[in-house]
């Protein structure tokens, strides 16, 4: 795991950031299958770090 510092987003930017709708990444945290999310105040928010290891840890090899 990096070490979590700098600017969080919020869902929708942090969607865009990994490619998916708001509402997919919304469901995958809901199911706990998406990346780390805090809150900060009433939003969800993520480290772009956090982001990256999730979207590193989905990568399947080509075949």
């Amino acid at each position: 795991m990096t070490e979590r510092r700098g600017p969080v987003l919020p869902t929708a930017k942090a969607a865009e950031y990994v490619g998916l709708k708001p509402q997919t990444l919304r469901k995958l945290r809901h199911l706990g299958q998406g990346p780390a999310a805090f809150k900060q105040g009433r939003l969800n928010v993520y480290y772009p770090a956090d982001l990256d290891d999730w979207l590193a840890d989905r990568l399947t090899p080509a075949t």
